[in-house]
């Protein structure tokens, strides 16, 4: 019923075929002629016809409901007359060459009726099960008249707005497709501040200087922005949009580098000077989706799974430091996989982290970096012994990272299996099927790199 056209199908037109399909078509048209007039109707569709060209005689001064029910009905025709008279300058004649005809409408001249209201009726379903669709449609939308309302839905990717051409102009940047987060975490800070304030130094002032100040003049050579400082850590995001170029990890690879070589060039210094140095960890997660934010009045707030998995890619278990930091070679980064008991004294699978000055990063991570940018297998030779990871379970990629028109720099990825140990002395015990992701900082590496560069250019 929703297809108007199935209507011809069934009953035709109402003038019959010498055809198979026009037998068939009649015989559905005369039960469907038997209905209409055992439910009482065939009378009012007629007139319903006959009353049109009517209306723009008679209405609005006398309604078309009234007027349909003059032509089927003595008593409202006479009742109709009376109106038609009182009003003077309209003449009935027409009222009743309608009333005449609908009464001359038998046979052949009803079955063509019936065969037209079917279609229209299908017509009439259609439309009234779309506007269903249209209302139930519109029960979803919310018009938002406060500004306030308008800016979280906005910032959320939930507002749709229809704009006039000169307002274009004044719309945000394109929408929000994915984003990279960035935690630079300072370890220690309590016993860094401490040790400060009793040689009387101003631990903000050093932190600043060594620290933030630096990092903020990085932001905008990458299109990062500080999210939020948490104490001790700060916390970046680059914001990947709909039509720009999709290097939002490759470029936070070489912030992070940066941000590593600042602080170990700031820790050189306090080095000789005999002062506190900065300890970092870094964790690089990709999310593809857009942040949401919260509103705490002018101020945003990101939401999004990126923050958390950040969070835990650059913390490091004081145990695997006290067995690791002796041992890590040009590495800094390392994963573990350790059977412990839970709250119920069931044994669980831990993943046991290392990050000293190192920058890790998730899986999703490294799979948007090589979609981004050329990863090539690396083969140097390492100046030093890489512990539990020199048995061969891992590999080395490098790759040239566009930071801006005429600006590259390099990145080495360094891909491992995550081992599985004995926690109480962490001696491997076999290999796990999952991997970990480091975007290697020593200068070491790099060295061998350039190395390696020289060497093949020869």
């Amino acid at each position: 019923m929703n297809v108007p056209e199935n209507a011809r199908l069934l009953v035709g037109t109402g003038t019959p075929e010498d055809s198979t399909e026009g037998l068939a078509q009649q015989e559905r048209l005369a039960a469907w002629v038997r209905l209409l007039e055992d439910e009482r109707v065939m009378e009012n569709v007629i007139a319903s016809y006959h009353v049109v060209p009517l209306l723009s005689e008679y209405a609005p001064r006398i309604n078309a409901q009234q007027l349909k029910n003059a032509l089927i009905d003595r008593t409202e025709c006479d009742r109709v007359e009376r109106m038609i008279q009182d009003h003077g300058r309209l003449s009935p004649n027409s009222l009743y060459s309608a009333v005449a005809k609908v009464a001359a409408c038998r046979g052949a001249e009803r079955a063509k009726v019936a065969a037209r209201f079917l279609g229209d009726f299908f017509h009439y379903h259609r439309d009234l099960r779309r506007l269903e669709v249209v209302n139930a449609a519109l029960d979803t939308v919310n018009l938002v008249g406060n500004e306030r309302l308008q800016e979280m839905s906005r910032v959320n990717g939930t507002l749709y707005e229809f704009l006039l051409p000169e307002e274009q102009s004044q719309t945000d940047s394109e929408r929000v497709l994915r984003h990279v987060v960035l935690k630079a975490d300072v370890r220690d800070s309590t016993r860094l501040t401490r040790t400060m304030m009793e040689k009387g130094l101003n631990p903000a002032s050093y932190f600043s200087l060594n620290f933030y100040d630096p990092v903020n003049k990085l932001l905008q050579k990458y299109g990062a922005q500080k999210v939020f400082l948490e104490g001790d850590a700060i916390i970046l995001a680059i914001l990947e949009r709909e039509g720009e170029p999709g290097l939002a990890v490759s470029r936070m690879c070489v912030l992070a580098r940066e941000i590593i070589e600042i602080v170990r060039g700031y820790n050189e210094l306090m080095q000789r000077s005999g002062m506190p140095q900065l300890e970092l960890g870094l964790g690089i997660t990709s999310q593809e989706s857009a942040p949401l934010y919260l509103m705490d009045g002018e101020h945003q707030i990101m939401i999004s799974e990126a923050l958390n998995e950040s969070d835990r890619l650059s913390s490091c278990n004081k145990k695997a430091r006290k067995v690791m930091e002796p041992q890590a070679g040009p590495f800094h980064v390392y994963a573990f996989q350790a059977a412990e008991l839970d709250e119920d004294g069931n044994p669980e699978d831990v993943i046991i982290s290392f990050n000293l000055g190192g920058i890790r990063m998730n899986e999703l991570a490294f799979g948007k970096l090589q979609k981004e940018i050329t990863l090539e297998p690396l083969k140097v030779k390492l100046p030093t012994s890489l512990a539990s990871s020199d048995k061969g379970e891992y590999r080395l990629f490098s790759a040239t990272v566009p930071v801006d028109r005429d600006i590259f720099r390099k990145i080495v990825v360094r891909e491992s299996r995550i081992p599985r140990i004995n926690p109480a002395d962490f001696s491997v015990t076999g290999w796990t099927d999952r991997k970990y992701y480091e975007i290697c900082t020593d200068p070491a590496i790099y060295a061998a790199l350039e190395k390696r560069k020289g060497a093949s250019s020869r």
